[in-house]
């Protein structure tokens, strides 16, 4: 008996290797994985929110004849543009209900390969365990007969009547034994694949559901497009009656012309009327004009004369800034390192700009910071811009006004030398005075 229970022991875990298949759950996430994603169509249409932009700005109409052509030339084209925006509408209902069928599809055709591999994967599992059960119930009769032989050559005959009915009783109960235990592992693969069955058939539902919703959120964006497309149509309705009372206005505004003419008419008769007892007081009025030319011409050659003296003292104001070794010529202010404090044997120079541009207000200066290369672009930025604001103060002491004057700075970046010694960097550490600005 203990032989038997060995043999159908490894029997069973021969069957369960045997049987090493995918769980359902992995055939479900492969049936999903064909599945092809619905993508959403487009929630609106761009044309017609264009359309409606465009014919929002049509409010203000000119009372001419020109205004009202350019009105019916914007009312054509904002009507092109409506009907492209149906148009391009109508596409996207389209694509989007050849993108929902094709999902639908997808989604039965994923369900049907899904339950049918599950219910066969079921039938071939129960197939093998039962041939296993059947195999190892044959070896467990067979060496149960063969050890009831052997004991019946030694036995005595009783006792090997006894060994054959023990050996049937145990072949028996082994039999049912394999039968029971097969008969329960198929009854749980049938309800595995039933299960899986009910899932399958759960997400299909379910991709329906989510189609219907799709199909109803589309409808939604359609309904949506044709309001929008309503509401481009109101607009442009309005926009032809605007139209249509700019021609009325520009009716009303001829007819009005054509009254004012008449009435000019009248008038200018009124004043060929008036134009003789004119005639006489223009006569008088040409005496006392000759006298006020007289004094006029007396004044306009007084100023001249002043105008041409200001010129003469702009011109030799311009000539001395560019007098060779005058205060005026030098533009550059050089400094010690990292100072920005106009140093003593500059001020005077300073101080002579300040004068000449408080003599000249309509004269601008822009002052332009630099810095040698040593340090950071970042501390050369703003030591540059302190040496500019520092002559800037020592100018406005000195009466330049302060729209006259524009302070900058360039850091690094201009060198007045490029080399990379002491005597270059003296010539980079300055502040220019620019008067060549607009």
């Amino acid at each position: 008996m203990k032989n038997i229970a060995i043999g159908v022991l490894l029997a069973s875990l021969l069957v369960a290797c045997a049987s090493d298949e995918p769980p359902v759950g992995d055939l479900k996430k492969r049936g999903r994985a064909a599945g092809v994603p619905v993508s959403a169509a487009v929630d609106s249409a761009p044309g017609a929110s264009v359309a409606v932009d465009t014919l929002s700005g049509q409010n203000g109409v000119s009372q001419t004849s020109q205004s009202t052509r350019a009105s019916d030339q914007e009312a054509a084209a904002a009507k092109a543009a409506i009907e492209e925006a149906a148009l391009a509408a109508a596409r996207a209902v389209e694509v989007q209900n050849a993108e929902l069928e094709a999902a639908r599809v997808a989604a039965a055709k994923a369900a049907a390969e899904e339950a049918a591999l599950a219910a066969a994967r079921a039938a071939e599992v129960q197939n093998a365990e039962l041939e296993a059960a059947r195999v190892a119930a044959a070896k467990a009769a067979a060496e149960e007969a063969a050890l009831a032989a052997a004991r019946a050559a030694e036995v005595h005959s009783a006792e090997l009547e006894a060994a054959r009915v023990a050996a049937a009783k145990a072949a028996a109960e082994e039999a049912a034994l394999a039968a029971a235990r097969a008969a329960e592992v198929h009854s749980a693969e049938l309800e595995a694949a039933k299960a899986a069955a009910a899932q399958a058939a759960a997400d299909a539902a379910a991709a329906r559901e989510a189609a219907s919703a799709a199909a109803a959120r589309e409808a939604a964006n359609a309904a949506k497009v044709a309001a929008e497309l309503e509401a481009a149509k109101a607009a442009a309705a309005q926009a032809a009656a605007e139209a249509s009372a700019a021609r009325e206005a520009a009716n009303v505004s001829a007819a009005r012309e054509v009254a004012n003419a008449a009435k000019v008419a009248a008038e200018l008769e009124a004043v060929k009327a008036s134009a003789a007892q004119a005639a006489a007081e223009a006569s008088a009025a040409r005496e006392a004009a000759n006298v006020s030319a007289a004094q006029n011409a007396a004044k306009a050659n007084a100023a001249r004369d002043a105008a041409k003296a200001a010129i003469a003292r702009e011109v030799v104001a311009e000539d001395s800034l560019g007098i060779p070794g005058s205060l005026l010529a030098k533009r550059s202010i050089y400094y010690p390192i990292d100072m920005d404090a106009v140093p003593e044997q500059d001020k005077r120079t300073v101080q002579a700009h300040a004068k000449y541009l408080a003599e000249h207000p309509n004269r601008l200066v822009r002052l332009e910071g630099h810095a040698d290369e040593r340090g950071s672009s970042e501390y050369n930025l703003a030591l540059g811009q302190r040496r500019a604001d520092g002559v800037k103060k020592v100018l406005l002491v000195g009466g330049a006004k302060e729209g006259q004057i524009e302070s900058v700075s360039y850091g690094e970046e201009k060198p007045m030398s490029t080399a990379h010694n002491e005597a270059a960097w003296s010539q980079n550490r300055r502040t220019d005075l620019n008067y060549n600005v607009k």
